[in-house]
């Protein structure tokens, strides 16, 4: 009989709610709207759409290899790109009177008081979906019957200003779906890996009861919630005549997602989730070109105004990266170092670094810098202070006597005695056999060129490294200069190098081809600027005598099955860093391995 009386009571205070409340509704509609206007009434629906976006990036074949974001990942889609069974999944879960009311369901509205007044407290919202639409956008959190009232007049007032699918479109490209997905396109991803196209209908209904308990709902850590809830979705759209009440049952007995379908590999491999490919969401590729983006004023006066772009802004980035040689990179360091000697050089220190660059216009093509992104993020490849460069620098030897007219069968002299004041040891003594020009670079006599270094003077050397784009610092008297005792990165020596098969004209190495906002306005977009490094007499010949060094020198591994190749060789002291930095007419690489 109290349960009775009690629920009578919860009745007609209910019923004596619905009226004050509509009473005090009515007349505020327009003065709500227009306070969060502030002057015609109507509300700026631009302000739904005031959401961090995700960023793309995009190989140069156009293919997407990353995505960018903080804590909201979100891809909004037009409501004609996504299934009708997320939105009749969505609608008989939290609103399905929705095409039948005008922005507040008083039946629902009226259940959740009942429910209030039972329970003493506010607990139930009885929110439509353009309630909860104006709630996110406008309003707080707050629970309270000012907050509820300003919630239906501006709900209201929206839907005389836009159409019901554009406020269900909103609300799907909005609405948290947990694991940090936001959103309908980046909930599909998250949970199985396709596109909001593909859900099933079971997928939907999971997708639809995460909606009111995201975190509680999670069917990655809490399946057995996520079950049930699933379930209650199911017997809804059965309700609703969706589905029959056998087709709820079998959907019942199919298998929860296990796992968020991201992850960060090395290299661009994507990762397998289901069947479906999903590109890493980092490596040391796009790590480079996120710093980039954060360091360019273009972006954004302020870094919190950059860091905001790039990664809430919904950036298209368009970059350099082939795939099929980045995968190439990556197979030629897999087997290099495959898992049983990959723990052994692991044990050691020993890693390795590499990067391609398009000789003719300095795109970076492919980059590995390092063992694995996943467990070392340092990238050798491109930070400095780089590594010393070994006998690879004497490159820049030959190119100054190229300029200053000595030719390939020119005579060098070997090795010798210098002072070295100052410095030790003093006199600077170096052993090593002379020749042509062309015979010392294929023997790499370190001799014959500590002696050319002298001859051409060795800061003419750190000129001419300098012009084809080596920014480190070197001191023109050390006498060593010539045998690589400087720090260089891998993408300063392919980047120096790169202008030898073109001619001597130096491009300066790049990441990013060009950079779009949501609208498709571009904000970035690469330009080129080329340099003169050494004449194109030099280069040639530069070319001629490297391409000998492959052939018949201490480059023979880097032999090309017939097609043409050039580079040189390096090492340093005990075998810490060696390398090999070579070109085709097309592409320079600078490979280094060390410790």
């Amino acid at each position: 009989m109290k349960k009775l009386i009690q629920f009578g009571a919860a009745i007609f205070s209910g019923g004596v709610i619905v009226a004050v409340a509509m009473a005090i509704l009515i007349p505020s509609v327009a003065r709500v709207a227009s306070a969060v206007e502030g002057g015609d009434g109507a509300i700026d629906v631009s302000q739904f759409q005031d959401y961090a976006v995700r960023s793309q990036v995009f190989a140069s074949d156009g293919s997407l290899i990353a995505t960018l974001h903080a804590a909201e990942n979100r891809d909004p889609v037009p409501l004609s790109a996504m299934p009708d069974t997320i939105k009749d999944a969505v609608l008989s879960v939290e609103d399905a009177q929705f095409y039948e009311h005008i922005g507040i369901n008083l039946r629902g509205l009226f259940r959740a008081l009942v429910e209030n007044v039972q329970s003493g407290e506010v607990e139930q919202g009885g929110s439509t979906i353009t309630q909860q639409l104006v709630k996110k956008a406008l309003l707080s959190d707050e629970r309270v019957l000012n907050r509820k009232t300003k919630e239906a007049a501006l709900a209201i007032r929206l839907e005389g200003q836009v159409t019901k699918d554009e406020i269900l479109e909103l609300y799907l490209n909005t609405v948290y779906f947990g694991n940090g997905a936001y959103g309908v396109q980046a909930a599909a991803e998250t949970y199985w890996g396709k596109p909001v196209a593909d859900l099933t209908l079971v997928d939907s209904a999971l997708l639809a009861s995460l909606i009111s308990n995201p975190v509680g709902n999670d069917p990655i850590l809490h399946p057995k919630k996520a079950k049930s809830e699933r379930k209650l979705a199911l017997d809804r759209m059965a309700d609703n005549g969706v589905i029959t009440s056998a087709q709820a049952a079998e959907f019942d007995a199919m298998p929860l997602p296990v796992g968020r379908c991201t992850g960060v590999v090395a290299g661009f491999r994507p990762t397998d989730c289901g069947g479906i490919t999903q590109p890493p969401e980092e490596s040391y590729f796009v790590q480079e070109v996120r710093q980039q983006l954060l360091a360019d004023t273009r972006l954004g006066a302020t870094y919190e105004e950059r860091y905001a772009q790039v990664f809430g802004g919904g950036l298209k980035i368009y970059t350099t990266l082939d795939p099929i040689a980045q995968n190439a990179a990556q197979d030629a360091h897999d087997n290099t170092f495959p898992a049983n000697v990959r723990a052994e050089a692991d044990s050691k220190g020993i890693t390795t670094a590499m990067v391609s660059v398009e000789s003719a216009t300095g795109a970076v093509r492919a980059l590995v810098g390092g063992p694995g992104f996943a467990d070392y993020k340092y990238d050798i490849a491109t930070h400095e202070p780089g590594r010393q460069t070994g006998s690879t620098f004497k490159t820049f030897v030959l190119l100054t006597a190229l300029e200053q007219g000595v030719l390939p069968d020119d005579t060098v002299g070997g090795g010798g005695s210098w002072p070295n004041p100052g410095s030790t040891p003093n006199p600077y003594v170096i052993t090593g056999g002379g020749g042509t020009l062309n015979g010392v670079t294929a023997s790499s006599s370190n001799g014959a060129f500590v002696r050319l270094g002298q001859t051409v003077g060795l800061e003419n050397v750190m000129y001419t490294a300098q012009r084809l784009g080596v920014s480190s610092q070197f001191d023109p008297r050390a006498k060593s200069m010539p045998l690589g005792v400087f720090d260089v990165t891998p993408l300063e020596m392919a980047s120096a190098y790169s202008a030898i098969p073109n001619g001597g004209v130096r491009e300066p190495s790049y990441f990013i081809d060009r950079v779009e906002d949501r609208t498709g306005t571009v904000l970035i977009e690469h330009a080129a600027n080329p340099t003169r490094g050494v004449s194109w007499q030099s280069a040639c010949l530069a070319t001629q005598i490297l391409a000998n060094n492959v052939q018949y020198g201490t480059g023979t591994n880097a032999q090309l099955n017939g097609q043409p190749a050039a580079g040189k060789t390096g090492t340093t002291e005990s075998n810490s860093n060696t390398w090999f930095v070579g070109f085709t007419p097309q592409l320079t690489t600078a490979v280094w391995m060390g410790i």
